[in-house]
């Protein structure tokens, strides 16, 4: 009788999924102390706000509030999705938790910077992990056994090309019912930012996933 190691059905690394957990406990205690929305427009990320009264700190809070449990959730379950692929390779430890969520806060932030300089007079308000999410799932998919898979890789360019497609249709159409306006272009942004991004923090931090 041959003995076969049984594999354990949930393998996310902790990091993944402390993340996810957080954008979940995060939006359970906005839902119940701000019910008036007060906080949603104090943190949120305005693009005229932001350039005319110097409100950069929204940058940084805005990826920290979502508009509905749907919103919250789609987000923790991408996030559980996508970010256990990039928490890997930077590894478990503390010191690679922390260069994990150090990412994802630059993806966050910067796609908030890239949509205000395109959209500088845009009188909108964008809450929620959307462009931190989309990219970790930009950089995830490019993460190779010891290399970076290649922008013309097919499975780069077809995940680029659908996820490009289906956030083009979602600026027309609703999607996800419930889930109000989608602000398709952050989560584009936020894609190109980890699609772009990702193998010049792995020769920064991670030099040694390129020998494994």
């Amino acid at each position: 009788m041959n003995e076969t190691t049984k594999e354990p059905f949930f393998t996310a690394p902790w990091p993944a999924v402390v993340l996810s957990g957080l954008i979940l406990a995060l939006f359970a205690l906005q839902s119940q102390f701000d019910t008036n929305g007060d906080l949603v427009y104090m943190l949120g990320l305005n693009p005229r706000l932001l350039w005319k009264y110097d409100t950069y700190y929204a940058l940084f809070t805005t990826l920290f509030l979502h508009g509905s449990w749907i919103h919250a959730g789609m987000n923790a379950a991408l996030g559980l999705a996508f970010a256990s692929g990039v928490a890997r390779v930077f590894g478990t430890r503390i010191g690679g938790a922390a260069l994990f969520y150090i990412y994802y806060l630059f993806c966050g932030v910067l796609a908030g910077v890239v949509y205000c300089a395109i959209f500088p007079d845009r009188n909108v308000l964008l809450i929620g992990a959307s462009g931190a999410i989309s990219g970790l799932m930009g950089a995830a998919i490019r993460i190779g056994p010891g290399y970076m898979l290649p922008f013309t890789d097919r499975g780069v360019m077809g995940m680029t090309i659908a996820w490009t497609a289906i956030n083009i249709l979602s600026a027309f159409i609703s999607i996800i019912p419930a889930a109000g306006t989608i602000a398709w272009e952050v989560h584009l942004i936020g894609y190109a930012i980890g699609l772009l991004t990702i193998g010049v923090w792995m020769r920064l931090f991670r030099p040694r996933f390129f020998s494994a």
